[in-house]
This record gives C-alpha cells, sequence and structure tokens, in this order.
C-alpha cells in the first residue's frame, strides 16, 4: 500500500475528499437498479480489472466532473478576532463498491488571503468535538492542502462547463485537499462524515448562501480511469445557524 501511495503522489503530484465523504456511489442508478453505483455502471469490465491490479496513475488530470446533489452541508461562521471556522457535513450515504486506489479530493472555498495554523482536515463520525475520528483501511483519515494539485487542476476545472464553479471576483478562492486510499470492503455498506477546519481571513465575510456558486464539492477520483468523469457530492453553503 505504501509503494502505491508513493507512485501516486510522484504521478499526479498530489498530497487530498475523505473516504467518509468520498467513496460513494450512492444516488447513481441504471436501468432501474438503485444498487448500482457510479463506477460500476460507468466503467467498463477492462478498464476496472486494469484499476484493480495496478494502482499507479495514469499521469492525467480530469476535465470534467460527475456532480451530484449530496444531503449535506457547509457552514462558515465568525469567531471574532479574524477567526473563522467551516463545518462540513455529509449524511450517510452508500459505499462504493469497485476495487481500486481512490483519490478522494474536498474542493473547498476559502478567502483569499486565508492563514492557519495546519492545513489539515480530519474527519469524525459524527458532530459532536469528541466523536471518534473516521478510520479507513486501518488508518485514520487526514485531508491534506495540495497546493502543487491547487496549481495544476484548478486552471482545468474553476469555471469549466462541466467542472468547479468560477469564483473570480467573489472574495473566495478554490482550495484542494486530498487523501489517497485502497478500497476496503470492511467498510460497511454506508459511510458518514462530519468536519470542521479553522482559519484567519481578517473578518471576511462568509459566503451568500443563497448564491447557487457557493458550495464543497467531494470529489471521489480513480486516477487509473482516463475516461470517466469523477463522482463529486455537491454540498451547498448554508446558513451558520440553520440545523
Amino acid at each position: 500500500m505504501t509503494n502505491v501511495l508513493r507512485i501516486l503522489l510522484c504521478t499526479v503530484t498530489l498530497a487530498l475528499a475523505f473516504p467518509a465523504f468520498a467513496l460513494d456511489g450512492g444516488g447513481f442508478a441504471v436501468a432501474g437498479d438503485s444498487e448500482t453505483t457510479y463506477y460500476e455502471a460507468t466503467a467498463e469490465a477492462e478498464s476496472l480489472a486494469a484499476t484493480t491490479a495496478d494502482g499507479a496513475a495514469s499521469g492525467g488530470l480530469p476535465t470534467s466532473l460527475f456532480v451530484m446533489e449530496a444531503e449535506g452541508a457547509v457552514r462558515y461562521r465568525s469567531l471574532g478576532n479574524g477567526a473563522s471556522e467551516v463545518s462540513l457535513e455529509l449524511v450517510e450515504r452508500p459505499h462504493e463498491r469497485v476495487d481500486a486506489v481512490y483519490d478522494l479530493v474536498l474542493a473547498l472555498p476559502l478567502p483569499v488571503g486565508s492563514s492557519a495554523r495546519s492545513w489539515r482536515i480530519e474527519p469524525r463520525e459524527s458532530s459532536s468535538p469528541k466523536a471518534a475520528p473516521v478510520s479507513y483501511g486501518g488508518e485514520k483519515i487526514v485531508l491534506k492542502r495540495n497546493v502543487p494539485l491547487e496549481k495544476a487542476w484548478l486552471p482545468l476545472l474553476a469555471g469549466a462547463e462541466s467542472g468547479l464553479p468560477d469564483l473570480s471576483g467573489s472574495g473566495y478562492v478554490w482550495t484542494l485537499w486530498d487523501t489517497i486510499v485502497r478500497y476496503d470492503a470492511s467498510a460497511g455498506a454506508t459511510l458518514q462524515a462530519f468536519a470542521t477546519f479553522r482559519f484567519n481571513a481578517g473578518g471576511a465575510a462568509a459566503p451568500d448562501a443563497g448564491d447557487p456558486d457557493n458550495a464543497a464539492y467531494v470529489i471521489t477520483w480513480i486516477p487509473t480511469l482516463d475516461d470517466v468523469a469523477p463522482f463529486t457530492l455537491r454540498l451547498d453553503v448554508v446558513e451558520a445557524d440553520e440545523e
């Protein structure tokens, strides 16, 4: 597993969306089969066989996403003195079933010029501060901001027709966070996660919850599948006091 991760990291300059956020093909149905996950339905058998056998990335970055709405939310709130917190929630979702190496990417808007003590997001099993961290494949999941990936991928996705919204002029920029995991069949039929991240933005206003462009995206990407747009869940920005 360690060698596979190193190959992926070196090939696509990756370092960031949480398996509980992202190993998720639920809600995608084909020919009336609500049990069929996205990658089972869209990837050819030959490609999946190669994906299972070889964890190395092809080297290309996707130029489009397959986006679905999710039953989750993103909330920004001020903590005072220039500090802010963003919380993310994805309710229980079906677990993707394709045996592959996944790059799990969180696309999160943050105010221009934001700073933080640590660029890490650690998903937890519930919204309680005392909740256990999410583990997958026997390891605790930690999402780390991936600046090289931002520089390589965002020019292809931001503003693209099937990519991410263009945040130009909004006072916010896209940040990408990821981790890489191998499918774990023992993780169960469903997955769920919550996370928070604190940062300093000098008192910047929270994104407008009424603007449909304001959202975070959880991207489940199998790097070995060149012709399949990564399965992506959209988490809309909501007011911080909403439940």
